[in-house]
C-alpha cells in the first residue's frame, strides 16, 4: 500500500511520462533541432575560439621569426659595415705609410746630396785654398793632441800634406804646451799614410803604440758632423716635412 505522498509522486510521474510519449513528432522534430542548433553553435565557438588562438599563436611566430630575421639582417650588416671600415682603415694605413716611406726616402735621397755637395767642398779645399787649409791642419792636430794628452803621439797624414804638417808640427806643440803645461813629443808617420784609404784631407792620430787612434780625416769630422746637426738639418730643410711624419 502506498502512502499518499507517494502516490502523489507516482500519478504525476505516470501522467508526465503519458504526456512525453503522446508528444507529437513536430514537437519532437523541434526539440531535436534546437539541440542541434545548440550543439553546433557551441561547436562554433569552439571552432571560432580555437581559431582565435591559432591566429594569435600563427602572428605571435611571425612576429616572433620577421623580428629574428631582422636582428640577423641587422647583425649581418654591423659585420659587413665594421669589414668595410677596417679595410678602410687598413687601405688608408697602407697608403699614408706608403706615403710616409715615400716622403722618406726623398728626404734621404736629399740630405744625402747635401752630405755629398758639402764631402766634395771640403774635398776641393786643399788645391783651392792652401793656406786656409793649412790652418785647418794645426787646428785638427791641435785638437787631437788635447783629446788624447799623452806624451808621445804619432801623426799620419797624405803623402802630399807631409811637408805642412812637419812645417806646423813646431807650432801646434808649443800651442798644446801653452794650453795644458805639459810636454809632448809629435812626430810624423814616414811608414804609412792616409792614401791607402779614400781621404781628402786632415790627419790621424796615434798613440800608445798605435793602440789609440783619433781620425781626424776630414770625412771622419764631416760624418761626425753630419751626424749630431742631422735633426737641425731637418728641421731647418724639411720643417714641414717632419711635422707630418
Amino acid at each position: 500500500f502506498f502512502s499518499w505522498w507517494e502516490f502523489f509522486i507516482w500519478y504525476w510521474s505516470e501522467i508526465y511520462y503519458i504526456g512525453i510519449i503522446i508528444m507529437n513528432d513536430q514537437q519532437v522534430k523541434q526539440q531535436i533541432q534546437q539541440m542541434v542548433s545548440f550543439i553546433r553553435q557551441e561547436a562554433e565557438e569552439k571552432a571560432n575560439e580555437i581559431r582565435v588562438k591559432a591566429e594569435e599563436d600563427f602572428n605571435i611566430r611571425k612576429l616572433t621569426n620577421v623580428e629574428a630575421a631582422r636582428e640577423k639582417i641587422r647583425a649581418e650588416y654591423e659585420k659587413k659595415s665594421k669589414r668595410i671600415e677596417v679595410n678602410q682603415r687598413i687601405a688608408r694605413s697602407t697608403e699614408l705609410n706608403a706615403s710616409r716611406l715615400k716622403l722618406l726616402r726623398e728626404r734621404d735621397h736629399l740630405l744625402r746630396e747635401v752630405y755629398n755637395d758639402a764631402d766634395k767642398r771640403i774635398a776641393a779645399l786643399p788645391a783651392a785654398e792652401p793656406t786656409k787649409y793649412k790652418d785647418l791642419l794645426h787646428e785638427l792636430i791641435l785638437q787631437g793632441l788635447l783629446v788624447l794628452s799623452d806624451p808621445e803621439v804619432l801623426i799620419r797624414c797624405r803623402p802630399e800634406d807631409l811637408s805642412t804638417v812637419q812645417k806646423i808640427l813646431p807650432k801646434v806643440k808649443s800651442d798644446y804646451e801653452s794650453k795644458t803645461g805639459l810636454k809632448v813629443n809629435v812626430s810624423t808617420d814616414q811608414k804609412a799614410f792616409l792614401s791607402d784609404v779614400r781621404c781628402t784631407g786632415g790627419v790621424s792620430l796615434l798613440s800608445h803604440g798605435g793602440k789609440i787612434q783619433l781620425d781626424n780625416t776630414f770625412e771622419s769630422r764631416l760624418e761626425t758632423s753630419y751626424q749630431q746637426n742631422l735633426p737641425k738639418i731637418r728641421k731647418m730643410l724639411f720643417a714641414d716635412i717632419e711635422e707630418a711624419l
